[in-house]
């Protein structure tokens, strides 16, 4: 199965995220497939997101935030998106797509269990698109490859792509444009 891993994909990032890439978003959810989006800082005020970016900032990921008046909710009132950090993501966010916040442009590395929690998932290929801003994409890639992950990495809006895009090639990724991009869910 795969998963799309979407990587700084926020506004200051990735303004205007290329169509093949909100093709791509779009195909994979109406297939129900498996959507991490990768940022490195929560967009709330006050709080609970100031303290979660500032800790993605010291390199700790956070998973999840605490509702915002904990009097307000009782034993099992939680739902997943109540406990996900919010990212202002070019291409939109929904309730059942998993939200992370690292402070390393390694998502694996950021993100304690991610390569575990995908696996159990059943995941065995990782597509990666989004913003190389800050090298993520590139850590993130060369992560995956490294776990074991199969890898295919978006072509579509790629920002100095050449030389690094060439290296996981070599590697062992597949790059292809987004719609190009076969499915496996």
């Amino acid at each position: 199965m795969d998963a799309l891993l979407l990587v700084d994909t926020t506004r200051d990032h990735l303004p205007s995220p290329p169509p093949p890439l909100v093709d791509l978003v779009d195909r994979v959810r109406g297939v129900g497939g498996v959507i991490v989006h990768v940022a490195e800082r929560a967009v709330e005020s006050g709080g609970a997101g100031e303290q979660a970016a500032d800790r993605a900032a010291e390199g700790v990921a956070e998973h999840a935030r605490a509702p915002e008046r904990t009097e307000d909710v009782e034993d099992g009132d939680l739902e997943v998106g109540d406990l996900q950090p919010q990212i202002d993501s070019a291409v939109g966010t929904t309730e059942d797509e998993l939200v992370l916040v690292s402070g390393s442009p390694d998502a694996f590395e950021g993100v304690e269990d991610l390569a575990e929690g995908l696996d159990d998932l059943g995941v065995d290929r990782i597509i990666v698109s989004g913003s190389n801003a800050r090298g993520g994409l590139l850590e993130s890639s060369a992560a995956a490859l490294a776990i074991g992950f199969e890898l295919t990495v978006v072509r579509d809006g790629l920002d100095d792509s050449g030389e690094w895009v060439a290296q996981l090639e070599a590697s062992g990724a597949v790059v292809k444009d987004g719609a190009a991009v076969w499915l496996k869910m």
